[in-house]
C-alpha cells in the first residue's frame, strides 16, 4: 500500500469522511490531509499514488512524494 505525503506540511493526503466531519464540527476548513498515516488514502498500486501525487501537487503548489504505507 501507498500514500501521498506532502513532504512540505509533513501532512497525508486523506478522503476521510470522518475527519471532514470532525473539521466540520470544529469550524476548521478541511485541506484534505492528516498527519496520521492511519486516515491516509491508500493505494494499492504506486502508479495510482504517483498519478495522485502530481494532482495534489499541480492544485496546491506543495511538493508531494509517494510513500509506502507499512502495518497501518
Amino acid at each position: 500500500m501507498f500514500a501521498v505525503l506532502n513532504i512540505e506540511s509533513g501532512d497525508y493526503h486523506s478522503e476521510s469522511p470522518a475527519l471532514k466531519r470532525e473539521f466540520k464540527r470544529a469550524g476548521i476548513p478541511w485541506v484534505n490531509g492528516s498527519i496520521l498515516p492511519s486516515f491516509a488514502r491508500p493505494y494499492t498500486r504506486y502508479r495510482d499514488a504517483l498519478r495522485r501525487s502530481q494532482k495534489v501537487s499541480d492544485r496546491t503548489g506543495c511538493a508531494c512524494a509517494v510513500v509506502p504505507l507499512e502495518g497501518v
